[in-house]
């Protein structure tokens, strides 16, 4: 009897060791904060260098055992040849080749193009939290804005 306990005990132990345990292929990971303030999120107005933008939605996606996607969806507020504010709004999604190491996604995308609409790098290391949350930190921003983090959750994840 003491066997079987110790068997289940050991078992339970090493099911639920793995970082990666709660990802679900196929469910949507929702941005859910950036920054730790919810969606949608504004980049500061006393960052001169950007037009200020809204980033409205966003997901990262496990396809199957070796490919994600992550999206985003956001806008600017710009003034046009009248004078009149005037919203843009954009969405981009990329797919990627991911790898798992512990409690780290690393995202590999397909066509990366430096200044395009979408991610900042070829490659993004997103950590998995312990009940399966994705974070996302996006550096190399001018100041006051050096960093953008990105918190993404399924509903049972957050």
């Amino acid at each position: 009897m003491r066997l079987t306990i110790l068997f289940g005990a050991l078992l339970a132990l090493f099911a639920c060791g793995d970082g990666l345990g709660p990802l679900t292929v196929g469910e949507p990971y929702l941005l859910w904060r950036v920054n730790g303030q919810p969606i949608p999120w504004t980049t500061p107005p006393s960052d001169s260098q950007y037009i200020p933008t809204t980033i409205t939605e966003g997901s990262v996606t496990i396809l199957n055992g070796t490919v994600a996607e992550r999206s985003e969806s956001f806008g600017r507020w710009v003034l046009d040849a009248n004078g009149d504010s005037i919203p843009l709004f954009s969405a981009w999604s990329h797919t990627a080749a991911y790898r798992r190491q512990s409690d780290l996604l690393i995202l590999n995308y397909f066509a990366f193009t430096p200044g395009a609409f979408g991610p900042s790098q070829a490659a993004e290391t997103l950590y998995i939290s312990p009940r399966g949350g994705l974070t996302l930190r996006e550096t190399g921003l001018v100041p006051p804005l050096d960093s953008i983090v990105r918190v993404y959750c399924t509903t049972s994840s957050c």
